[in-house]
């Protein structure tokens, strides 16, 4: 919301300073520089936060120098705030329908009629250059005789991508870079009823490096892990839509999801990792081959896990019957 666009936290220490009537915030360029007043502005105009003071029928009264520059340096016209009306702004962006207007609108209308004290709320407002989130909070100005409110938005962007790194990095294996289970489990419910609602079938792909403790045991576990990081970046290769996920799912096992993919492809798929972890070769542990369980299903319940312990049957087949083969599941499969 281009108006809405201008961002805050409440900063007690702010309030200290801001006793002035409306009349005072209006001749904020006439106080002498060493007045109180002009003391006061000259924090607030210091402040990175955009600043503003609002009466109770949402005319502004007040804004700082930071609030002004961000209207000019994201395209907005000129504007004389203090001939604007704020409450009459977010009326105009809830009835343009954009987006998060109608929350902020009745937040800010809650706090001017009473009915809470003060109103905080997180919000986008990105640009063509970059993404940027605020918060703006909204705060009754206490010690004063006047219904005037507080409204302060801060730029919070570095938080929220910082936020964004780490649930990034909670979702990945560290040593291979795969998604780790707690993605799968986020991941794998959604992609179920994706493909239960299109009646399309899901494949699963799980796999099992044979006689991996032979090779921790033979060549350490550094030429292990280039292994375990070998193998996961074939697996990784064949995991290139939007439905399908690659994951570490413990040890040395992977888990491949195949959304919208039936069980002859999936097989295909797996027969290609099968061959391609045979032909690797390493100055670390030689070489390595694996086990494969395959199991498809087009959804008709919410049971996916009912198809994790499909593929896992046919991967348990496939080490009894000598490893470094895929097998498919089958009801009779033992």
């Amino acid at each position: 919301m281009k108006l809405l666009c201008c961002h805050f936290v409440a900063q007690p220490f702010i309030l200290m300073f801001v006793n002035y009537s409306s009349t005072e915030s209006q001749r904020l360029n006439s106080e002498p520089h060493g007045s109180a007043a002009g003391f006061s502005y000259a924090i607030l105009d210091s402040i990175e936060q955009e600043i503003a003071v609002i009466q109770k029928d949402g005319q502004i009264v007040y804004v700082n120098k930071a609030w002004v520059r961000f209207g000019a340096n994201n395209g907005l016209p000129s504007v004389d705030w203090l001939q604007s009306n704020y409450l009459d702004i977010c009326a105009h962006a809830v009835l343009s329908d954009e987006p998060e207007a109608r929350d902020i609108y009745a937040g800010l209308v809650a706090v001017i009629q009473g009915m809470q004290s003060d109103f905080s709320y997180e919000y986008p407002c990105h640009s063509p250059q970059e993404k940027r989130w605020f918060l703006m909070n909204v705060v009754g100005l206490t010690g004063h005789t006047d219904d005037l409110f507080v409204v302060i938005h801060s730029n919070i962007t570095q938080r929220k991508l910082a936020e964004q790194e780490v649930e990034r990095l909670s979702l990945l294996d560290p040593l291979t870079g795969l998604a780790n289970r707690r993605h799968l489990m986020q991941f794998l419910p959604s992609e179920w009823q994706r493909n239960r609602r299109d009646g399309t079938p899901l494949s699963l792909i799980l796999l099992d490096i044979d006689d991996f403790k032979r090779i921790n045991d033979r060549h350490g576990h550094v030429a292990g892990d280039e292994c375990l990081k070998q193998t996961a970046g074939l697996i990784a290769n064949n995991a290139r839509r939007p439905g399908d996920l690659a994951v570490r799912w413990g040890g040395e096992e992977f888990l491949l999801v195949l959304g919208n993919t039936p069980q002859e492809v999936a097989l295909h798929i797996a027969t290609g990792i099968l061959d391609g972890i045979r032909r690797l070769e390493s100055d670390a542990y030689g070489c390595c081959t694996v086990s494969i369980g395959l199991s498809s299903s087009i959804p008709a319940d919410d049971n996916f896990e009912a198809l994790i312990l499909q593929a896992d049957s046919a991967l348990y087949l496939a080490k009894k019957e000598g490893k470094n083969r895929v097998m498919r599941y089958t009801p009779d499969a033992r």
